[in-house]
């Protein structure tokens, strides 16, 4: 057995996951997603940097970059005092790119087994910085998870480090997959979409069932796992039989993102019984299709249908064409549920159905909901275009964002309504002369991206459609402006000439 010296520091990423877990349900706790070692300007949503990177590049570290992180290993398995030194290292390096070569070479290097153990859990229960922690998981992988099986399912929550999390966890004697099942029913972004994939081959009719009718939603993109879990879960063989309402909208949504064949992965033309699946389902939806989910999956089919399966493109228009669609559209354009509401919004604009007053309604109530905004702004045309804006100078503190330019990232809650302007200024260039409250406002923000897309706007306006006080107002900010490349293109939208 190994020895295990625990002094976790309150502070760092395992304490900080483990304060975060809930009493029950997945994910973690209000603030839990937010590790410690984020600064200002963090971009990528919890494992989403490693996720791209195995999914869209699926290359290696440079030879260099690892044995760097070889050598800094190495001196801190053999002495504590080079803990420091592989903290730095591993700081500035991506350990997803790196670890297959690491371990294989820890694995033929010689390195005391116990003093590589400690150092391990050393990293991935007292570091503060992720990568570090990463580090920690991985090498734990090389040992049975017996001896820390806890600590690998409290960090595998925080998807940043769920899929190193499930490759330690598989060292381990046992029911690896009931393991493996519980976290994936803990995460649900790039954490799921690891799990899920690491669990496609289970032969556990619980795990397949859950994996068609639930494991396959994620934060991310369903798309990932549509692919699977009409495979896993044998959507065509399912729907061959009598499949319960929840199956069907399952069903749908599946149908609905695997017909998209522009997604990240492959989508319908991937699936073998694709087609049999989809006449199954149209069956069911000719006398069941009574929700909007089964509309988006029907209406998806039709599109894919017309070119693929034409023989299945006029049962789909035939399910179309009820007039039930519209009316269930409108009805939740009045729900209380968010869910509910956006899938009315969605099927109203297929459907032609205006959706403007419910959108400006929601702003009333929630002004700084950017969702709704744009929305507003994509449905406003020139006799209700004036109605948006007016509603936009009212609710937005205009004043509080044109505080003066900065080098802000508008990230944080402190700039919610900073990102309100995102609805209003790519769309405003198609409008010379309107919302100038607005775009005076971004010229003035602390967010860069502000200043650029009011730049952008005053660009796509012919200069005579300026207001009076624009010229002022881009000289003004020519003059305070801190950054060089904002600075550049106000020079030149001053000169009149293509700021791009």
């Amino acid at each position: 057995m190994f020895r295990r010296r625990r002094q976790a520091s309150p502070t760092s990423i395992f304490e900080h996951i483990s304060t975060h877990v809930p009493a029950e349900g997945p994910g973690l706790r209000e603030g839990g997603d937010s590790l410690p070692d984020e600064g200002p300007g963090t971009m990528w949503a919890p494992g989403a940097q490693d996720g791209v990177l195995l999914y869209h590049w699926g290359g290696s570290a440079e030879p260099h970059e690892v044995e760097r992180v070889r050598e800094a290993l190495a001196a801190a398995v053999r002495g504590r005092s080079a803990y420091d030194a592989l903290i730095e290292t591993v700081r500035e390096a991506r350990v997803i790119s790196l670890v297959d070569d690491l371990l294989g070479w820890v694995r033929e290097s010689g390195l005391d087994p116990e003093a590589t153990y400690q150092l391990a859990y050393r990293l991935a229960t007292r570091a503060h910085d992720r990568e570090a922690v990463k580090l920690g998981i991985a090498l734990l992988g090389l040992y049975s998870a017996d001896h820390h099986r806890d600590e690998l399912m409290t960090l595998g929550r925080h998807d940043e480090f769920t899929i190193f999390a499930l490759v330690a966890l598989a060292n381990r004697e046992g029911d690896v997959e009931a393991d493996l099942w519980e976290l994936a029913r803990n995460v649900t972004g790039w954490g799921r979409i690891h799990l899920v994939e690491r669990l496609a081959d289970t032969g556990d009719p619980l795990i397949r069932d859950w994996i068609l009718r639930e494991g396959f939603r994620n934060d991310v993109m369903d798309q990932y796992l549509a692919g699977v879990a009409a495979a896993v879960g044998d959507l065509a063989g399912r729907l061959a039989d009598a499949p319960d309402d929840d199956l069907l909208i399952a069903a749908s949504d599946l149908f609905d993102v695997l017909c998209d064949e522009g997604g990240p992965v492959e989508g319908i033309s991937g699936y073998d019984e694709g087609e049999r699946a989809a006449g199954l389902f149209l069956g069911h939806m000719a006398t069941r299709a009574d929700d909007l989910r089964h509309y988006f999956a029907v209406r998806s089919l039709q599109t894919y249908a017309t070119e693929h399966w034409p023989h299945l493109a006029d049962r789909c228009a035939a399910i179309l064409q009820r007039p039930l669609w519209a009316d269930l559209a409108r009805l939740g354009l009045g729900s209380t549920d968010e869910a509910e509401f956006y899938r009315a919004s969605r099927a109203c604009r297929m459907l032609g159905v205006p959706t403007l007053e419910a959108h400006l309604s929601r702003v009333r109530d929630k002004p700084y909901d950017l969702r709704h905004w744009h929305l507003c702004m994509k449905e406003a045309d020139s006799g209700t275009l004036g109605q948006v804006l007016d509603l936009a100078t009212d609710l937005l503190p205009l004043s509080r964002i044109a505080t003066g330019p900065a080098e802000e990232d508008g990230l944080g809650p402190g700039f919610a309504p900073h990102r309100c302007l995102d609805a209003f200024l790519p769309k405003l260039g198609e409008w010379p002369g309107q919302g100038w409250p607005i775009v005076a406002a971004g010229l003035a923000s602390p967010v860069v991206r502000n200043r650029n897309m009011a730049i952008r706007t005053l660009a796509a306006w012919d200069e005579t459609a300026w207001p009076a006080q624009a010229r002022d107002a881009v000289t003004a900010a020519l003059a305070r402006e801190p950054d060089a490349d904002v600075r550049e293109r106000l020079g030149l939208l001053l000169d009149g000439h293509p700021i791009e």
